[in-house]
């Protein structure tokens, strides 16, 4: 299979622009590297395809998956929560994960780095090969709902950083040789979608619909190769593996302490029944 990335923009403008106000021009339209996955008409594609709106009421939500697998790369999506945001039983997402679309997720080990609002609250979560039940939450410094802004999850061999307008708010390291899991030579793929859980409660239906926002639908990523899973490890074919990109500079770990140290308001590396050897690295 003929290898190829999906690269876009510059590395500047994909990593470090910090701009909120990103308009839908000179994008990919949704259905070049999506396809809507569940909802049917609570999901809105306007703009010519360049921006898509989740919506959820009593019926329904709405969700959508990328249309390949991937092995490494920086995905990232412009979004714009719902306007209710403070109905914390509304639950809008984007995150990577390696089980197929249809098949069951609950109750079973797999790997899934999560970006999920929580009305205004944001939550990392990370499957490790396991159930889950390591996350960070954040209270913001900017209100999710007011305008667009953009999250990106890069991975590659060495680490998996989330980071919010180009500054780094979690990272996960390479700790196989401490026994955690890592998602090596595997494939993952993303999805994105507007829920609530049973475990959540009943929102106020009243205020329906609640609708999520998304543009900027551009794939940077190494699409996966079963036959040739280390080609996505390449560092001359796909600039978010080069050696610049193995660890955060001082600048990016300075911007990582602060949010930890100021806008982490929920650590499950605190609670010594969840906490793992990672959370001495993943600092």
């Amino acid at each position: 299979m003929k290898r190829f990335a999906f690269l876009i923009f510059s590395v500047f403008l994909i990593l470090f622009s910090t701009t909120s106000k990103y308009g839908c021009e000179a994008e990919d339209p949704f259905e070049k590297n999506y396809y809507q996955t569940w909802g049917k008409e609570h999901l809105n594609v306007t703009e010519k395809g360049l921006c898509v709106h989740l919506s959820m009421d009593e019926e329904s939500g709405a969700g959508y998956s990328s249309k390949e697998n991937f092995g490494s790369g920086l995905f990232e999506i412009m979004m714009k929560i719902p306007d209710n945001k403070d109905i914390r039983e509304v639950i809008s997402t984007f995150y990577l994960i390696d089980i197929p679309y249809g098949e069951p997720v609950y109750g079973r080990d797999h790997f899934e780095f999560d970006i999920e609002f929580f009305g205004s609250n944001l939550s990392t979560n990370v499957f490790a090969n396991d159930l889950g039940n390591r996350e960070q939450r954040f209270k913001l410094w900017f209100d999710p709902a007011a305008d667009y802004h953009k999250y990106q999850i890069l991975w590659n061999q060495h680490h998996i950083v989330w980071f919010i307008d180009g500054e780094p708010i979690r990272i996960w390291k390479n700790a196989t040789d401490l026994g955690v899991p890592f998602p090596n030579k595997l494939h993952l793929h993303v999805e994105a979608s507007i829920w609530h859980g049973d475990f959540s409660g009943q929102p106020d239906w009243s205020l329906a619909p609640f609708i999520a926002s998304y543009k900027g639908f551009a794939m940077n990523a190494c699409v996966f190769q079963e036959s040739n899973p280390e080609e996505c490890y390449s560092e001359t074919s796909y600039f978010w593996n080069g050696k610049q990109y193995w660890q955060l500079d001082a600048s990016q770990q300075a911007q990582l302490n602060t949010h930890r140290e100021k806008h982490m308001v929920s650590d499950y590396c605190s609670d010594d029944s969840k906490s793992g050897p990672e959370c001495e690295v993943n600092k």
